[in-house]
């Protein structure tokens, strides 16, 4: 059971950045170390896969965190008052 995250936008939104980070270093260490341990020397590709998986990764994470926040807001309700 996941507890309801009580954090403010602002939160979510600098958490996003940092998930940027980790994730995309973390995929692009990941793919470096494939492409020198299994590819017999040293090949890119395998590092730009993992620094864009982990990118996407983050981005799926970050939209969710915040899609999760503006959907639990109670939306106002628009009056137009009349001028006399």
């Amino acid at each position: 059971m996941n507890a309801a995250d009580k954090r403010p936008f602002e939160d979510r939104y600098s958490a996003c950045f940092i998930d940027f980070g980790v994730k995309t270093v973390t995929g692009l260490l990941i793919g470096s170390m494939m492409g020198s341990f299994f590819f017999r020397g040293y090949k890119k590709w395998p590092m730009f896969i993992g620094g864009g998986l982990g990118f996407g990764m983050a981005y799926m994470n970050c939209e969710n965190s915040l899609n999760s926040f503006l959907w639990s807001m109670d939306p106002k309700v628009c009056v137009i008052k009349k001028q006399p």
